[in-house]
């Protein structure tokens, strides 16, 4: 038994030291590599102020940060939770291991061939720090990347990871630029509508218009423009206050623009439209989407739509998914706004 205790402590000691000279080794070897950068991550993100992605397609993004609010291409407010994704790889990203000497070469020209640069600005007119983004080690837990500082490049790239997530980080620097747009559909205060128009195509009678006047909104019949009577104030005044956060699920960006045109030129189900205040239009058309999933309903009858989904065209511009959860709140019937 006490021989036993002696085998077990004298197993454990070989196991941490050869842990221990694995460790110094790795580290040694990654500080002995001459010309090597590994200072991948950025503690301050809040310094940053641009980011420019650019594939080995041609393709290319550039993110903004301007009076706080970050911007694609100068165009369109970021998604918040993307921008929020980037600054926290910014600010975890490490380096795992050097890239073993039999796949340097290959993992150097695939990076070369087929990555993606990712410059990173914090002012000025040059980059603070430029990455080179390839592609995944094959257990799909490292990123092989390449880093490049005041205009120098390190002699070798590393394989990074970020502690506690198990994946790889090159899908997080993506060029299409519309995917990065904040995927919002309507974004007021109730102090900023003017106007909402909503048309339902095959309920006519249920359509309607909310119009402010002297400071105060009123329900107005959809053909006429003429006051409801028997509107709920208090009902109406709650609807508009549902106009503060309606977001899209989902670009297409799958769909053939013939089947897109074809879709467009079906009956639309439904419409609404908000005038702002200050000026400005956003309008969505929905459109049934084909129950592909074939879901049935209580008694088995199969739905001839989708139930959780349509598809929506938003400002003439978006072809979208969006989903019945999010709309549902706003597409009430005009009935439901009498008292």
């Amino acid at each position: 038994m006490k021989n036993s205790k002696v085998l077990i402590l004298i197993v454990v000691l070989l196991v941490a030291i050869a842990a221990y000279f694995l460790v110094n080794n790795k580290a040694e070897t990654v500080s002995n590599i001459e010309g090597a950068k590994t200072e991948f991550a950025i503690e301050d993100t809040a310094s940053i102020n641009k980011i420019f992605i650019a594939d080995a397609n041609g393709g290319q993004v550039t993110l903004n940060k301007v009076n706080k609010v970050w911007m694609v291409d100068g165009k369109y407010v970021a998604r918040p939770d993307n921008i929020k994704l980037l600054m926290k790889t910014f600010s975890r990203i490490k380096v795992k291991t050097p890239v073993p000497k039999s796949a340097l070469n290959n993992v150097i020209k695939s990076i070369a061939t087929t990555g993606t640069k990712v410059e990173i600005y914090r002012g000025g007119n040059e980059p603070a720090k430029v990455y080179y983004v390839g592609g995944s080690t094959l257990n799909h837990m490292g990123t092989y990347m390449l880093l490049e500082t005041e205009k120098v490049k390190s002699t070798v790239p590393f394989i990074t990871y970020i502690p506690g997530f198990n994946g790889y980080l090159s899908t997080r620097f993506f060029t299409e630029g519309e995917q990065w747009r904040d995927a919002v559909v309507f974004k007021y205060l109730v102090e900023d509508v003017k106007s909402i128009k909503v048309e339902y195509f095959e309920n006519q009678e249920q359509s309607f218009t909310i119009q402010k006047e002297n400071g105060q909104f009123s329900l107005r019949d959809y053909k006429t423009n003429e006051p409801v009577v028997g509107a709920s104030q208090k009902f109406v005044d709650q609807y508009v206050s549902l106009f503060g956060h309606v977001y899209y699920e989902m670009i297409d960006l799958e769909s053939s623009q013939e089947k897109i045109d074809s879709i467009l030129n079906s009956d639309p189900y439904f419409s609404i439209e908000v005038d702002g205040v200050l000026g400005g239009t956003n309008k969505i058309v929905t459109y049934h989407m084909p129950n592909y999933r074939q879901t049935p309903d209580g008694d088995g009858t199969i739905f001839e739509y989708d139930v959780d989904r349509l598809y929506a065209h938003l400002n003439g511009e978006l072809f979208l998914f969006v989903q019945f959860a999010t709309f549902d709140q706003i597409t009430l019937p005009k009935s439901y706004l009498l008292k």
